[in-house]
């Protein structure tokens, strides 16, 4: 029998914004990351969850660029 062990770091980012919180955790293999948008931080109420690939978040960023532009 065969036991290996491996660390790998992953970053945790927090930002809060006006009535916003939101909490990114990117992958330690560095493909993608866990995204939680909260309510403001008095009572957190989850809004928005995912975990995506960094060419999803891409694509989601083009998609929401265009709405807000048009």
């Amino acid at each position: 029998m065969e036991m290996s062990t491996f660390k790998n770091d992953s970053k945790e980012v927090f930002v809060e914004g006006d009535g916003v919180s939101v909490t990114v955790n990117t992958w330690s293999n560095t493909e993608g990351c866990n995204l939680m948008v909260h309510s403001d931080s008095k009572c957190l109420q989850l809004r928005m969850a995912g975990s995506f690939r960094w060419e999803e978040i891409d694509a989601v960023l083009v998609a929401l660029t265009a709405a807000r532009s048009s």
